[in-house]
């Protein structure tokens, strides 16, 4: 009851602090971004205070979630859109199940110019516009950060997302990254595979090549026995992300992910070329969730392979939907950043249910 009612207060403290940053630096000029990075030092600073006890909840035991040789202490996971260790140290300590970094590519990239990122209103409900272009420092400088003891302590999964523009740059990095986890200890490692990058130029990746998607997940099978995760994109067709299930359903120790975030164009939510530099984006937010479910649906209807619906999830009500309906993991993002101290109270009542 203790850990409830400060998970509600929290919370209250939490957003208002939030909206207070957000007017006070990102407000004008309008670019989210610069609230983002401001947030991102002050929690680095509580992180490595004695303030973090505040953040931490423990996990109800009868929530656990098995995945092939992955355990999740909670059916709730991080998306994969940061990697600082302050930010996935938080989310751990709040009571998040697993963490994905955020996706690497081979080489650094900048991504595209700001402002880039914005708070928006599509369908009546908050959601964010990003056209970030996956910013990245490149392979060789995310290795030295896999092993971060501060995250592999609460002995939880942890997802490596790799992207790229061929076959060759996914292929080029999984090896890179497969030598280095070969060293470590630390075994609950999984890779989450992004064909579907909404904001970037093109949109898409191996989504339009699921032949050449098929080739090289049998050769990370080949070369890996750790869980491959794929993730489409709620722009995808039923019928790609069917034909990727089909895929999954004949490799061992395969994953689905529904999804990504959604491509709009940035003028259809009142944004301006002074205000983001793209055409559009991709949106995260509620109105993504009733796709995700549909999309749970349909999938569970027809293969038996673990699903991890990502999109829109904001609530217990959503989580507990989703795993009734046939996913084994909910993914959230908006949520982490709005209001994380909503993760114990949704673990608390899954517990209960």
């Amino acid at each position: 009851m203790l850990n409830k009612l400060r998970a509600r207060i929290l919370s209250l403290q939490f957003r208002a602090i939030r909206r207070t940053v957000i007017i006070l630096i990102a407000k004008i000029p309008k670019d989210l971004e610069r609230a983002i990075v401001f947030g991102d030092a002050l929690n680095h600073l509580l992180m490595i205070s004695p303030f973090k006890q505040l953040f931490k909840f423990s996990i109800p035991k009868n929530i656990q979630v098995k995945i092939h040789d992955l355990t999740f202490d909670s059916p709730i996971i991080s998306a994969s859109f940061k990697d600082d260790v302050s930010s996935l140290l938080q989310w751990l300590l709040i009571g998040i199940g697993g963490i994905t970094y955020k996706t690497v590519l081979k080489e650094p990239s900048k991504g595209n110019l700001r402002p880039r990122i914005q708070e928006v209103s599509y369908d009546g409900d908050y959601g964010i516009l990003n056209s970030l272009g996956l910013p990245t420092k490149g392979v060789s400088k995310f290795l030295p950060k896999i092993d971060n003891k501060k995250l592999t302590k609460f002995n939880r999964p942890i997802g490596i997302s790799i992207g790229g523009n061929s076959y060759e740059e996914y292929y080029s990095v999984f090896s890179e990254i497969e030598s280095h986890l070969n060293s470590l200890n630390f075994s609950q490692f999984f890779y989450e595979v992004n064909i579907s990058c909404p904001n970037t130029d093109d949109g898409k990746c191996l989504s339009d090549d699921l032949e050449t998607l098929k080739k090289l997940i049998l050769n990370f099978r080949d070369t890996s026995s750790r869980v491959i995760v794929v993730k489409v994109s709620p722009d995808s067709p039923d019928e790609e992300v069917l034909r990727v299930c089909e895929i999954l359903s004949n490799i061992s120790k395969t994953v689905i992910n529904v999804g990504n975030s959604k491509y709009i164009k940035a003028n259809t939510v009142g944004l301006t070329s002074k205000n983001f530099s793209k055409e559009g984006g991709g949106l995260s937010g509620k109105s993504l969730y009733n796709n995700t479910l549909k999309t749970v649906k349909m999938i569970s209807s027809k293969y038996d392979i673990p699903i991890i619906a990502t999109g829109g999830v904001s609530s217990y009500e959503n989580v507990n939907e989703l795993l009734k309906n046939g996913a084994s993991l909910t993914g959230m993002a908006t949520l982490l950043v709005s209001d994380p101290f909503q993760i114990p109270l949704i673990n608390y009542r899954l517990s209960n249910d």
